[in-house]
C-alpha cells in the first residue's frame, strides 16, 4: 500500500529500463558467468511513453529482494 497524499498530483515516470537478449536458436537467454541473466541498457533513448496510462494506485513498492 502506498501512502501518497490525496490532495497533490502525482505523475508516473520510468527511472531504470533494463533489457536482455535471447539466443533463438540455443533456445536461451544470454548469460554471465556466474551463470545469472545478462542484463543491458540503451541510452538516450525515451521510454517515458512507456508510462502513460499507469496511476499511482497502480504502482506496488519495490523491496530490496526485487
Amino acid at each position: 500500500m502506498n501512502n501518497f497524499d490525496p490532495d497533490k498530483t502525482y505523475t508516473v515516470g520510468v527511472w531504470r529500463m533494463t533489457f536482455f537478449v535471447y539466443d533463438e536458436e540455443a533456445d536461451d537467454h544470454i548469460l554471465n558467468e556466474d551463470g545469472s541473466v545478462k542484463e543491458f541498457y540503451a541510452d538516450n533513448i525515451d521510454y517515458s511513453y512507456m508510462a502513460d496510462g499507469i496511476d499511482v494506485d497502480d504502482l506496488e513498492e519495490m523491496s530490496d529482494e526485487d
